[in-house]
């Protein structure tokens, strides 16, 4: 196997100490970069999951006016202006090709997209089939994302945790994307936070929404 595969995670899982393997680690043990956010929820962990997999662009603050800043070399190019749905639940349309993973209810669920993040335009997802394809895709010149949600209870709270992870397929690819986060880092973190600010308020509006059990 070489470098590249096992940087991409082909292959590759985290050792098993009798936990169950989260499927972060299964999709993307090894990755070039990544980014962790957490908030507390009062609220029942059924709740908090359904308002992971529910939330809309429009519920998260500042999203569409980022969205549409970043969007605007794309606009110029082509005309046209490629931001998401404002009804659209996040979750899978975080950016252009995102695709359901896998979901463990109500404790985790992951979603990935396969793409070149860092072009300004014409930036046309990789199309893939299943998860297993996702898992296995090594062709030069792109970047694997990963975006998953975590629940852990913790009393009457569930600490609800996001991380983003990315993996270059090579090493002039993982040099653009590289370039590419730094710059975006700053954005990406207040969408983050104002994403996890949004299921908070979600989870907590739902008439159900009782304490986690002790």
């Amino acid at each position: 196997m070489s470098e590249d595969e096992r940087r991409a995670g082909v292959g590759q899982m985290a050792a098993d100490d009798g936990r169950r393997v989260s499927l972060l680690e299964q999709f993307m043990p090894r990755f070039d970069t990544r980014s962790q956010h957490a908030i507390e929820v009062h609220a029942a962990a059924q709740a908090v999951f359904t308002a992971v997999e529910a939330v809309t662009v429009k519920e998260v603050r500042c999203l569409r006016e980022l969205e549409f800043i970043r969007a605007l070399p794309g606009l110029a190019a082509t005309g046209r202006l490629d931001v998401p749905t404002v009804d659209a639940p996040l979750v899978l349309s975080f950016t252009r090709g995102a695709v359901l993973l896998g979901a463990r209810p109500p404790e985790e669920v992951l979603v990935g997209a396969i793409g070149c993040f860092w072009r300004l335009a014409g930036k046309v997802p990789v199309v893939f089939g299943s998860p297993e394809e996702f898992l296995t895709f090594t062709e030069p010149g792109f970047a694997k994302a990963v975006v998953g949600f975590h629940l852990n209870p913790r009393g009457a709270e569930i600490l609800l945790t996001t991380e983003t992870r990315f993996v270059a397929t090579d090493d002039a690819t993982r040099m653009l994307m590289s370039r590419y986060w730094r710059i975006i880092r700053p954005g990406s973190n207040l969408i983050r936070t104002e994403w996890l600010r949004a299921i908070r308020r979600r989870a907590l509006r739902c008439p159900k929404a009782t304490p986690a059990s002790t």
